[in-house]
């Protein structure tokens, strides 16, 4: 399974950093931390993505 950090993220979305951030703070993309990085799952990144098309 592949995981993203923020900045990958931010990339793919076309967001900022910051508002990557944002969203896992807000749990609207949920996201685990291991050491100081938060990384999403490429499933969770996907159903993020998804979900927003709707």
């Amino acid at each position: 399974m592949k995981f993203y950090t923020t900045k990958e993220i931010s990339c793919i979305l076309g967001l900022s950093i910051k508002t990557v951030q944002k969203l896992v703070r807000e749990r609207q993309l949920p996201a685990f931390r291991v050491g100081g990085r938060y990384l999403v799952s490429e499933d969770t990144l996907k159903e993020y993505i998804s979900a927003r098309k709707v």
